[in-house]
């Protein structure tokens, strides 16, 4: 059996038994839904994001021909600080924490030993420093431990050396606040080296600094006295020329002595230095002998502690 579709039934008539709606409610319940869209539209796009506060700059702080950033929020502070040498105009004092009494001083100064650390903070690092590896400013650095100074402070030293000296950064500040100046030095960032070179840390840096020019003069002044000792027709002479290459070994040896650790690579080059202006001692008194067979053995000693010199500056990394 078919089943036939009223006329009076279709899409747009309710169902039998319900009260029709009025084309006028469904026009309306349209145009809300366009309103509704409309208004969110609308709020979406007049909406301002969120206002960005601004970023302050970091503080740049000049230290002779090196350049370096510190935070915007460090508030620069008298120069004098308790438990720290003065350092004069040589130094930048900041509060890294405003009311707290913690410092950073930053200050170039130059470093002439294995710390690394200028001479006048030297007493900051303690007896026996042992430093770690950190980075300063980008550049590679020492740390040494934190250490109690005078007026009941705590003091902590960051070193990066460089041709121009040692940049240093002191964290300072009372037992009591320390942890409001620990580690300050993460803080300093952008180096700007004008006309100084970044250096490795090494116990024999100053070493190394100091041999260069000290071997460079000794070199010249070896070639030119062993060509006039060889030279030389009397015993007399080959004497005199002798002791002038023990006297310049000897200046050598003294030069670099302040400069070298108690042991390791740089005290062998002192030691080393010292054997030769021996060796060219008893050359001088072998010659004046007037014994060949003395004076053929005091000649190859000194040629053995000439190899032994140039392997122990060889070995100086």
């Amino acid at each position: 059996m078919r089943l036939r579709t009223d006329p009076l039934l279709s899409a747009r008539s309710a169902p039998s038994g319900w009260p029709a709606l009025p084309a006028s409610f469904l026009a309306g319940t349209a145009l809300l839904a366009v309103v509704a869209a409309l208004a969110g539209w609308l709020g979406r796009s007049v909406t301002a994001p969120a206002p960005v506060a601004p970023v302050t700059p970091p503080r740049g702080v000049a230290l002779g021909p090196v350049g370096v950033k510190v935070p915007a929020s460090w508030a620069p502070a008298r120069a004098k600080v308790a438990g720290v040498p003065e350092l004069g105009s040589d130094a930048a004092v900041f509060a890294p924490v405003p009311g707290l009494g913690a410092r950073a001083v930053l200050t170039l100064a130059p470093f002439d030993d294995e710390t690394l650390v200028p001479a006048a903070l030297r007493p900051l690092i303690g007896a026996a420093p042992r430093p770690a590896r950190a980075t300063l400013a980008g550049m590679q650095a020492w740390s040494y431990r934190p250490q109690a100074v005078a007026s009941g402070q705590m003091a902590q030293v960051t070193v990066a050396p460089t041709t121009a000296g040692s940049i240093a950064v002191i964290c300072v500040a009372p037992d009591h606040a320390w942890s409001g100046a620990a580690d300050c030095a993460q803080g300093v960032t952008a180096p700007g080296l004008r006309g100084a070179t970044p250096l490795v840390p090494s116990p024999t840096l100053a070493f190394r600094r100091e041999l260069v020019p000290v071997v460079s003069h000794l070199n010249a002044r070896r070639a030119e006295l062993r060509g006039r000792l060889g030279a030389a027709p009397t015993r007399r002479g080959q004497a005199r020329f002798a002791v002038r290459l023990d006297r310049a070994h000897a200046r050598a040896a003294a030069a670099l002595a302040p400069r070298a650790t108690a042991t390791g690579a740089s005290r062998a080059v002192v030691r080393a230095l010292t054997r030769t202006a021996r060796a060219y001692r008893r050359l001088a008194a072998a010659a004046l002998s007037g014994w060949p067979v003395r004076y053929g053995r005091a000649r190859a000693a000194v040629a053995r502690q000439d190899r032994a010199l140039a392997r122990a500056i060889a070995r100086v990394r």
